[in-house]
């Protein structure tokens, strides 16, 4: 017995060191080509072939005729979300990673016991294990009002090369959709820190492309309540868009958008492989948000190219992590990427919790999706992207923004001078793995 314990102790062992579980060895990609030039008219034809990949790793098409809004602030979320979940009068989706029974959570769960007892179709996907026993307990009164509450399963690490279902997986993601014709993506959970105190990334978007994300908020549904009716989609999205008009702030029209979701059950990475599609094929700049680290080396190797084919790279990392490991996990890749010439700023502010990247003045990445090893192999993750230069210029000017007053950058002689114990507390920490949220 003893034997036995000690084989199952390092096959779980390795499965948390890799990181990646029964998805480690696709690391190639087929990117199909592009014949058809009229495909994807929403899209340029130089990012066409990224549209292409995404739809066969995923399904899902870019949509024309969106209209969006981007959010780096979270009182401007705040207050736009709990606008659109008062007007709600048909149904209301949720697939989120945590949601916290905090002061911001309990006005979510008022709002949404009010609007199931009034006949509004309610459904909440929370991940289990990012929830605490006492806020479960207390979200589970929803039912006793009609709210549709699922928990996503505790994940059991050994089953990741045995029985994938049950392996090491959590949701991540962080789905809203209202009305079935408006929809949240992004990286703030239900909780009063990514409202007010933490930095986070989110967007909103009304029209065609929400079609698509009830489809993927049905992925999860079906593994938790398969039983359940499908979810209720708008009938004229074009025109929902066309309507759409938040006076208070900037919204972008008629844009095209493509949903990436990525489940661990998959036999293809569209994740790491957009990620990396992207950084090949930037020739200006490239700029992001992350604040968990580190990639595969694969995407690690496509930041370095893109530095030496003289690509702006620039990343913004937290100068606080709530997770302290994924903070060391981080530092051990300054000195080889500053190196290669990437420039690195640290956030000063709070936390920096955002999931986002910026390129060329055209394409910008907004989701749940940490640059790591759990979001590209494990996780259940969703990205948007947004192929249009106005919301992309507008993003790339608050990164500037950002760099100049809320971080401080890196450099190497900075780095070189770390403590030897520093150094090697990075070395090892990278090196050992583990979980972050």
């Amino acid at each position: 017995m003893k034997r036995t314990a000690l084989i199952i102790t390092i096959l779980a062992g390795s499965l948390l060191l890799t990181g990646c579980g029964y998805r480690a060895p696709l690391y190639q990609s087929y990117i199909p080509e592009v014949k058809d030039t009229s495909a994807y008219p929403g899209v340029r034809p130089d990012y066409k072939e990224l549209a292409a990949l995404m739809e066969k790793d995923t399904g899902f098409a870019p949509r024309e005729g969106n209209t969006v809004t981007l959010f780096p602030e979270g009182p401007q979320k705040w207050e736009m979300l709990k606008e659109d979940l008062e007007y709600a009068d048909k149904s209301i989706y949720i697939d989120h990673y945590r949601f916290c029974a905090d002061s911001t959570g309990s006005i979510v769960e008022n709002i949404l016991k009010e609007k199931a007892r009034n006949g509004v179709d309610v459904r909440v996907i929370l991940d289990k294990p990012a929830n605490t026993k006492e806020d479960r307990a207390e979200l589970a009164t929803m039912r006793l009002d009609g709210v549709e509450l699922d928990f996503f399963r505790f994940p059991v690490m050994l089953l990741d090369y045995v029985w994938p279902n049950n392996g090491t997986h959590r949701d991540h993601r962080k789905i809203l959709i209202l009305d079935g014709q408006t929809g949240y993506v992004g990286g703030r959970n239900i909780q009063d820190e990514y409202f007010f105190d933490w930095r986070d990334a989110d967007i909103r978007i009304t029209g065609p492309a929400i079609a698509d994300l009830s489809a993927i908020y049905m992925e999860n549904q079906e593994r938790v309540a398969p039983a359940l009716d499908p979810v209720y989609v708008a009938e004229d999205l074009p025109e929902a868009a066309r309507m759409d008009n938040v006076p208070e702030m900037k919204q972008f029209t008629d844009v095209t958008v493509q949903f990436v979701p990525d489940s661990p059950t998959d036999k293809v990475l569209p994740l790491r492989n957009c990620f990396e599609w992207v950084l090949y094929s930037a020739k200006k700049y490239f700029w992001f948000y992350n604040p968990y680290t580190p990639p595969p080396a694969s995407t690690l190797q496509a930041m370095k190219d893109a530095a030496a084919r003289g690509v702006d790279v620039r990343w913004i990392v937290p100068g606080i992590n709530d997770v302290k490991p994924a903070k060391w996990m981080g530092e051990s890749l300054y000195k080889e990427l500053l190196e290669a010439g990437i420039r690195i700023y640290e956030w000063q502010d709070h936390v920096l919790h955002a999931k986002q990247f910026i390129t060329d003045d055209y394409l910008l990445g907004i989701g749940s999706a940490n640059m790591d090893n759990l979001s590209f192999f494990l996780n259940y993750e969703v990205e948007a992207l947004v192929y249009n230069e106005p919301a992309t210029r507008n993003a790339a000017s608050t990164f500037l923004s950002d760099t100049e007053k809320h971080c401080r950058e890196i450099t190497l002689e900075e780095v070189k001078n770390w403590s030897v114990f520093r150094k090697f507390r990075n070395w090892f920490t990278r090196h050992l793995g583990g979980p972050v949220g």
